[in-house]
């Protein structure tokens, strides 16, 4: 059962993004829940209350959404269902080893970003395998995110396997440019191996000086990918980021074009929706043009535009209590961090299911000390 397991939880996480019909997606989570629920667990389930109250909310907004009647809804529902049916799954197996599965993906996603690069696997996530400056069109490289949340919220010290997680994870975030996920990276990896209180020692603050002056070495050599070169710099002044920009500018323009009504604006138009939005391409007006979205990369407008004020606000209460649930201060800093961050500038915690290990780790992970003790 643990080899299936792995074997259809790797498939779930490599056909997000993928080109490949989610109804290979939806086989692989029923086959998932079948066999554990089912075969294993004879059909005994375990669902706490949080989840019923959860798929309640959910229903209310799914029937507004319903009564819009938006087009090709089952674009935006089918993330949600994904959700709920994988969370049933953690829910039920909770001897489940989170954390070796973790590793295991962060190795297949760098095998498999070299065999893209080599031009020896087909391009099953973009039409392209290089794009903009050499940047590689691959898998969710967010491994190395969960990984680094597992090792806070479990207290545990930064061992030789977390060492060779980063040094797995970091040509992939190089090979992606992907700087959302290369600042949260940096954020996690601070969070686990500086003790704050050792910084204003003389040999701690010679081993930053020494860290510092090697990346601005590396990033100014010939080794570095220019696309990393070039986006070096906004590390220092983020509102200059041309895709932070472009995603301000798509917010702006969404907002311009929803008018919604006071109802609208409190309840919003439900799941199933879309945005459609002029993006203008200043330098070839050509190309200028109107774009439809699952939705601009931005996770609290996709709550606003999908549940109105009302659904952002329980968004928000809901994180709060998870932010008490979290006992350690670093832990509460690196999940603040990967939340606004991913929801500033995507909406991925929205349309993968992946990301319900984070509130799984929080609310269930310290239940049974045994089976937590078996996974680290």
């Amino acid at each position: 059962m643990k080899v299936l397991n792995y074997i259809l939880l790797t498939a779930l996480f490599l056909l997000i993004g993928n080109s490949i019909s989610s109804s290979v997606s939806l086989l692989c989570l029923l086959l998932l829940l079948g066999a554990n629920l089912i075969v294993v667990k004879k059909g005994k389930i375990t669902v706490p209350l949080y989840y019923y109250i959860a798929l309640a909310i959910y229903l209310i907004f799914l029937t507004i959404g319903l009564f819009y009647g938006h087009r090709n809804p089952q674009i935006d529902i089918k993330f949600q269902l994904f959700g709920f049916l994988f969370y049933l799954f953690l829910l039920n197996k909770k001897d489940f080893k989170v954390l070796p599965f973790l590793f295991l993906i962060n190795y297949i996603v760098l095998g498999i970003y070299i065999l893209l690069y080599l031009g020896k696997f087909p391009n099953l996530w973009h039409t392209t395998v290089i794009g903009y400056q050499g940047r590689v069109y691959g898998p969710s490289i967010i491994p190395i995110v969960f990984i680094s949340f597992y090792y806070l919220i479990k207290n545990k010290t930064f061992d030789l396997k977390l060492v060779l997680a980063f040094i797995v994870a970091i040509p992939s975030l190089l090979l992606t440019t992907n700087l959302m996920n290369i600042v949260i990276a940096g954020i996690l990896l601070m969070l686990l191996v500086v003790d704050f209180k050792k910084l204003i020692q003389p040999k701690f603050i010679l081993i930053i000086l020494g860290i510092g002056l090697s990346s601005v070495l590396f990033f100014n050599s010939s080794y570095a990918p220019d696309l990393i070169k070039e986006k070096i710099p906004y590390l220092l002044d983020p509102f200059e980021y041309p895709s932070l920009k472009i995603r301000v500018n798509d917010l702006n323009a969404a907002f311009a074009r929803e008018k919604f009504s006071t109802t609208e604006k409190i309840f919003g138009n439900g799941f199933g929706a879309s945005t459609t939005i002029f993006r203008e391409n200043l330098e070839a007006q050509s190309w200028s043009d109107f774009i439809t979205f699952q939705e601009i990369d931005n996770g609290f407008y996709y709550l606003y535009h999908r549940g109105g004020f009302l659904l952002l606000s329980l968004f928000l209460l809901f994180h709060i209590f998870l932010l008490e649930k979290i006992k350690s201060i670093k832990s509460k800093i690196g999940f603040l961090s990967i939340v606004i961050i991913t929801c500033l500038l995507s909406i991925h915690y929205f349309n993968n299911m992946f990301y319900l290990i984070l509130p799984f780790l929080i609310l269930e992970g310290n239940k049974n000390t045994r089976q937590i003790e078996q996974q680290i």
